[in-house]
């Protein structure tokens, strides 16, 4: 059974006993916070503070590699709003939890005592917030208090099932199985959830291993927004020169003849998949600039669908 401490009490467990734990300057600015408010909270072994704002025993429970939606509020303990995503700003934000994926990391510790249909208060310390941010876009002495509420806990299977059908619903709005609207051949689908219509027709052998082609593309979104364009793109098949792409992407160049036009529709399982979720998203190109996460991150959230528009050329 979990301890549940209030903040004068912990502050005293935190500087004596068999397993002494020093406290830091930031327990000890959190346990007076937590007795100025009035809460009772739990500190886990990694100096994250967690404390039920709404509780739902019966709700899944989150755990390692479970796909959580959530909304949240990130503060300062001074009550200054530095951050929101909540349901005015769209829908809730997916991730994965326990993977790595989730940052600041003491977010992803503290989402494993949350269920679905909860709302927790978590307090992270400078060393499990941003204390490893070097640009200055966030303090990084910064104690983080984050409310946060879980609307949903799915396994990745599930999360990959409502794609596979997003995508089926996308191809049907977008009448590419009619032939006469779109001719040439129906859809191809693939066991692994990609997606394959030829819009303009090529001649030629396809692409092998070794051979550059040089194709142009753009890339969106099923809503159609634009998240990446590039013409005379120069790719060595199975070689990740210039640089690795989207499994997914490859394999559908490599159904391509010269001067073929095709749309590649690509499921997150070939493409991104958890990607990353950073919060607040704004310092996302400064943790890419301090290579703590990959680029990719700026333009593809987690479990997002990839359409390809692609012509190869000779």
């Amino acid at each position: 059974m979990r301890k549940i401490l209030s903040g004068l009490i912990l502050l005293a467990t935190l500087s004596c006993g068999k397993d002494e734990v020093v406290a830091t300057d930031a327990d000890v600015a959190i346990t007076d916070w937590l007795t100025t408010m009035n809460i009772t909270a739990t500190r886990d072994a990694s100096g994250i503070y967690y404390y039920p704002i709404v509780s739902n025993p019966a709700g899944t429970a989150v755990s390692a590699e479970s796909v959580l939606a959530i909304y949240y509020t990130l503060s300062d303990l001074e009550g200054n709003v530095l951050a929101a995503h909540q349901r005015a700003n769209g829908d809730s934000l997916l991730l994965q939890q326990g993977t790595g994926a989730v940052y600041p990391v003491g977010l992803d510790a503290g989402l494993t005592f949350m269920r679905a249909g909860e709302t927790f208060g978590i307090i992270l310390p400078p060393a499990q917030g941003y204390g490893d941010l070097t640009s200055g876009a966030i303090n990084s002495a910064l104690i983080t208090l984050l409310e946060v509420e879980v609307t949903a806990v799915q396994s990745e299977a599930a999360v990959y099932a409502q794609e596979l059908t997003a995508i089926n619903n996308y191809i049907l709005s977008e009448n590419l199985n009619d032939t006469i609207a779109n001719p040439l051949n129906r859809v191809e689908q693939f066991v692994s959830g990609l997606s394959y219509k030829r819009i303009s027709k090529g001649f030629g052998p396809l692409p092998v291993n070794g051979e550059t082609i040089v194709v142009n593309y753009t890339g969106t979104f099923l809503n159609k927004s634009t998240f990446d364009s590039e013409t005379n793109f120069r790719y060595t098949i199975g070689s990740n020169v210039p640089r690795p792409l989207a499994p997914g992407f490859e394999f559908g160049i490599s159904l391509m003849q010269p001067n073929e036009r095709s749309l590649v529709i690509v499921p997150a399982s070939q493409a991104y998949q958890e990607s990353a979720r950073v919060i607040p998203a704004f310092i996302t190109d400064d943790l890419i600039a301090d290579f703590i996460i990959p680029d990719y991150v700026s333009s593809i959230p987690p479990y997002t669908t990839l359409v390809f528009d692609i012509t190869r050329f000779d």
